[in-house]
This record gives C-alpha cells, structure tokens and sequence, in this order.
C-alpha cells in the first residue's frame, strides 16, 4: 500500500464584500462556499441540506460567532465534497441558518462556508497574490 498526495488548485472570486468564494459539489449539486480561515467548522446552510439530500439532527449546541450566538448547529454527514477535478472524502460539516452571510455572496448567494479544520485536514495555502486554494488530498494506491 503507498500513499501518495495529489495537489488540486482552485481559483476563487472575490466578492463585492471582499469574501473569497470557491465552488464545490455536494451530491451532484454545484454549490458556493466562503472560504473562513476564522470558523472553527465547516457549515452547510439548513436552506439546502433537503435539496442535497442530507438529514440533520439538531445539537444541543449553539454557534458561536459574529451574529450567530442564537442559531442552532445541526449535525450532518457529509460523504465528499468535490473541488476541481478532486474528491475530498468525509470533510466535517455542520449546519446552520446562514441568512446573516448571503450578503457575502452577492446576488448569487452562498451555500455555506469552509472552515478551518478543512484547511487543516488538507494542507490548504491560500494564495492571495493568485487568487487560488492549494489542497493536498492524501490517498492510496
């Protein structure tokens, strides 16, 4: 068995709020995600899990974080998320309401965000200068 890293790279906009947004399957579905060095989860927004096909269970736990201290997490199950031509297998995600960020996403709106353990799980660089996400994504030969 060899493991061996495969680098994808991801250009990303920047929004008129000075967001950076990248775009990623879920189930098939095109979908737009924040890049948010600063969240300590990766969310999908409550409005599009049943659209996607996910179940939720609501946590015991509220969010915690700039206009989110009142939202309630749910828990999901994410089996992959596909950024560029990669699959990135079981990311942790959680849900949320995220009305509060739409504005982030201009007139397209957003789906969610990605968090600092997914940049942590895949060695994320991003790179400011290029506009453009670096992900290392481990697997097996």
């Amino acid at each position: 068995m060899n493991l061996f890293e495969e680098k994808t790279i991801i250009e990303f906009e920047i929004s008129e709020t000075g967001h950076q947004i990248v775009e990623a399957k879920i189930n098939d579905k095109l979908l737009r995600f924040i890049l948010d060095t600063a969240a300590g989860a990766s969310v999908l927004d409550r409005a599009c899990l049943s659209e996607l096909g996910i179940e939720e269970t609501l946590n015991v736990e509220n969010a915690a974080g700039l206009g989110t201290s009142e939202h309630a997490m749910g828990d999901i199950k994410v089996h992959s998320i596909e950024l560029g031509n990669a699959l990135f297998k079981s990311p942790d995600f959680v849900s949320l309401n995220l009305d509060h960020v739409q504005v982030a996403g201009g007139e397209k709106g957003v789906h969610g965000l990605l968090g600092s353990p997914f940049f942590t799980q895949y060695q994320a660089v991003i790179d400011f200068s290029k506009n453009r996400l670096e992900l290392l994504n481990k697997k097996i030969k």
